[in-house]
């Protein structure tokens, strides 16, 4: 029996690279609403992790934070297949991992229904067996919850979270699994270094050592 049988990613930033569509999102709503907006791309590194509701209620007049989580949302939706793109070799990894007979889940800060579209287009719904999305919990990572709940789904013997967000992998520590970054995260790899995740991985091909290591 394997020792880690289960493997929990983070979508956007992991698995499928969004940033463009996020940046023209956000540049767009912010350009409605809080026109004198100064727009850099450190800031918006911040926006990356947090939900929308938290990002647009720290920068923006709470007024107008409905309006602009629905307006960020419609831009995203009609714009998003210009945008996205699926990051090197996960098709391949997520194919052979299932075919290996690991436990596959999704766990994600974004509502379902803005995440399902990029999910399913790239076909990954036929691997993952479980995914938990903004509505499904009460406390978003960084808290254990999502992690929880995910876990809840499978009899597992042990579980690894991997995301490209310090939220990620703290939320794996914090229900105490191991935690992978990856070094492809738009933050950078420095930045999750701080959080001390367990691994650390350059492509997504790495995990198959990370796993023999573990199931050693």
């Amino acid at each position: 029996m394997k020792k880690v049988d289960t493997l929990l990613f983070d979508l956007d930033g992991t698995l499928i690279d969004t940033n463009a569509i996020i940046i023209e999102s956000f540049k767009h709503t912010f350009n409605k609403y809080v026109p004198d907006f100064k727009f850099d791309i450190e800031l918006f590194k911040t926006f990356i992790g947090p939900t929308l509701e938290e990002t647009f209620t720290k920068h923006a007049n709470k007024e107008f934070v409905s309006d602009m989580i629905n307006e960020y949302r419609k831009f995203y939706k009609e714009n998003e297949y210009d945008y996205f793109k699926i990051y090197p070799n996960v098709l391949e990894v997520i194919s052979k991992l299932k075919e290996e007979g690991y436990n596959l889940a999704i766990v994600t800060t974004k509502f379902k229904e803005s995440a399902w579209p990029s999910f399913t287009h790239f076909g990954l719904n036929k691997y993952f067996d479980v995914f938990i999305a903004l509505d499904h919990v009460e406390k978003p990572k960084p808290n254990r919850e999502p992690i929880d709940k995910a876990l809840a789904k499978f009899e597992h013997s042990g579980a690894i979270m991997i995301g490209d967000n310090q939220g990620d992998l703290l939320a794996g520590k914090n229900a105490g699994i191991f935690s992978c970054g990856v070094a492809w995260s738009f933050k950078g790899m420095k930045h999750l270094l701080k959080v001390n995740p367990d691994f650390m991985i350059e492509d997504m091909k790495d995990l198959f050592t990370i796993l023999d290591k573990l199931n050693a």
